[in-house]
């Protein structure tokens, strides 16, 4: 869709009277897809009774939600960024046989930044040849690692079709068009020590995204887009994008959404198993601390506190040694029952 210029005059008479008024964001576009999909694959689960396609759905109803997610609160930190920007949530381009679908449009008053959103879970390392890698941990052994697409160079990619587009179209000719990957799992260790200075600079956890826009925004820029100039170019960007028809699904992207999930299950599990062990570590540290204090007579804390307590099921000290580094423990209660102590959790520990 080519972009309508208007005379020159007209153009002047329009920036004369364009103002700055803006001072908080603006969403211009709303992910509507991602929705319908989930919407659609309910209304499937519900007209069928197969249950290997109900459980098929099931899961790709788990992958949309945990992607939307994540885009979600990519979202809420540039709605509250207390920013004059014009936000575009999920836009598609098609521009001489290539396709973009690019996570988030933001029009600043300086720039466009493009920005793709990852929700993964893991270690991520990036190596001297920018080279993506993500490694999986079994407790503290790694269990295998392997190679992904670059998000950098995907949403370099992105770029490349929007700005051509773009540049095309007689949308834009000097604006600056910048990306970014935003990581919004905080559970997410991404290893950039290796990595080069361009892709150090691209990637970003989430709560530095407000930050990042900030920092480019002190930066010189050919441009400056007054109020309606912000919304002549974010509702020209509105227009062009194209509804999703097919079921698009990047299968890569959704490996490696389904690899989280079954992470975070397995992390999950593992969060239950150990409350559940440290409840019965406490129960007979609490038995063994109620048993001395009746036959010394005196109040259970004499014993020791719930502090230290605590600090017994956190630690589990296994030698006389560790358990001189417990708040509360001294050199009396090691020699009255230390032993006993540090006997309790040796004995819990091979359960």
């Amino acid at each position: 869709m080519e972009y309508k210029q208007v005379g020159f005059f007209k153009r002047v008479a329009k920036a004369l009277t364009d103002t700055e008024k803006l001072k908080t964001p603006i969403l211009v576009k709303e992910a509507t897809e991602s929705n319908q999909l989930i919407e659609q694959s309910k209304q499937e689960i519900a007209n069928t009774v197969d249950e290997k396609q109900s459980k098929s759905l099931h899961e790709k109803i788990k992958l949309l939600e945990l992607g939307l997610k994540g885009e979600n609160s990519v979202l809420f930190e540039l709605q509250n960024s207390f920013m004059p920007i014009h936000i575009l949530h999920d836009v598609r381009i098609v521009h001489n046989d290539l396709k973009a679908q690019i996570d988030f449009v933001v029009l600043t008053r300086k720039f466009i930044l493009l920005i793709e959103v990852k929700n993964y879970y893991g270690n991520i390392l990036v190596n001297e040849k920018d080279e993506f890698i993500r490694q999986v941990y079994k407790g503290n052994r790694l269990a295998f690692q392997e190679g992904f697409y670059s998000p950098v160079r995907q949403v370099e990619r992105q770029v490349e079709v929007f700005e051509s587009y773009m540049r095309d179209m007689g949308a834009v000719t000097r604006t600056p068009i910048k990306s970014v990957v935003v990581f919004t799992n905080n559970r997410t260790v991404i290893n950039t020590k290796k990595a080069s200075k361009h892709v150090k600079e691209k990637l970003l956890r989430v709560d530095g995204l407000v930050a990042y826009i900030k920092q480019e925004l002190e930066k010189s820029s050919p441009v400056r887009f007054m109020d309606n100039r912000m919304k002549e170019m974010s509702d020209y960007i509105k227009a062009t994008h194209f509804e999703l028809i097919d079921d698009e699904t990047d299968l890569v992207e959704m490996k490696l959404l389904e690899e989280t999930i079954s992470t975070q299950n397995e992390n999950n599990e593992r969060i239950v198993s150990a409350q559940a062990n440290n409840t019965d570590l406490e129960e007979l540290l609490k038995k063994f601390r109620m048993n001395k204090a009746t036959e010394q007579n005196v109040k259970a804390f004499h014993i020791f506190s719930n502090k230290t307590l605590e600090e017994l099921i956190l630690k589990k000290p296994c030698s006389l040694t560790d358990l001189k580094t417990i708040h509360g423990i001294g050199e009396m209660k090691i020699n009255a029952f230390g032993e006993e102590l540090i006997g309790i959790i040796k004995n819990h520990r091979q359960l």
